[in-house]
């Protein structure tokens, strides 16, 4: 069932005053080795699945029904239609983030339902949206040519990449921009295996800075962002890495070095 929450203006300190959403658990794929109920040293890495967020907010939403509220009212949780109708609402060019918790819906937590990531892609239309998934696309041709439509059609899909190899991996595919879990301490750009620049999360390293301010997650990119991991899974989410790469920085001369070099 597509169920969503809809915060439309965040309170968070990295994200900034932006539209959010929530998806429930039973969107997370299979493929994500961070889920609670995946096996190996990663299960449960998910930062989502810690503090209010996954200990309240995430579990009354998998709970619930389109149309129910909780917490004396004041928070809903809507269908699709519900979702959509609060798109087309943003104002022109408005910045906004699709699951700040779950992923893109899929009926069987293999496949993404194509119909749904459209009208969201076409909503959108306009607005610059993003999200991350980590539904496999190096394997499953579909999800990679239904991600690559979204991204084509400017709802901006990040692959998410669980190490520097697989980055590499996603990267080559050419469907979408690229996102990697990064220790918690690696706080520098760097680069992959393969060469490819990698810049930390601009929220989490600079000071004052928020997805709002920044929106280098909603372009498509040839930049990969380095997300440091966070939260009470940190530790797990770590071992998520397949193989142990090398982190090779950027130079402080070189002119890419900063952010503010490559978001324009």
């Amino acid at each position: 069932m597509q169920k969503f929450l809809i915060t439309r203006k965040s309170y968070n300190r990295i994200l900034g005053p932006i539209m959010v959403t929530t998806s429930p658990r039973q969107t997370c794929p299979h493929a994500c080795p961070l889920r609670k109920n995946a096996t190996g040293i990663a299960a449960g890495g998910c930062y989502a699945e810690h503090g209010f967020l996954g200990g309240f907010i995430w579990t009354k939403l998998d709970n619930l029904q389109p149309g129910e509220r909780f917490k004396a009212g004041q928070i809903t949780v809507h269908d699709l239609p519900g979702l959509l109708g609060m798109i087309r609402a943003l104002p022109e060019s408005s910045l906004w983030r699709h699951n700040q918790a779950g992923d893109l819906f899929s009926e069987d937590q293999v496949t993404i339902d194509e119909t749904t990531l459209g009208q969201i892609a076409e909503t959108n239309t306009g607005r610059r949206g993003f999200t991350y998934t980590h539904y496999d696309v190096r394997d499953h041709r579909e999800n990679r040519r239904v991600v690559r439509a979204a991204n084509q059609a400017g709802f901006t899909v990040n692959l998410s990449a669980n190490n520097l190899d697989e980055a590499d991996e996603l990267a080559a595919l050419n469907v979408g921009p690229v996102a990697v879990v990064l220790p918690t301490t690696q706080r520098s750009n760097l680069t992959t295996p393969e060469g490819r620049k990698v810049i930390i999360c601009p929220a989490l390293r600079f000071k004052g800075m928020t997805c709002a301010t920044c929106g280098i997650c909603s372009k498509q990119r040839k930049a990969i962002i380095g997300l440091p991991a966070v939260g009470a899974g940190a530790d797990r989410a770590e071992h998520a890495k397949a193989t142990e790469t090398s982190f090779r920085l950027l130079s402080p001369k070189n002119p890419d070095y900063e952010f503010s070099a490559i978001a324009a």
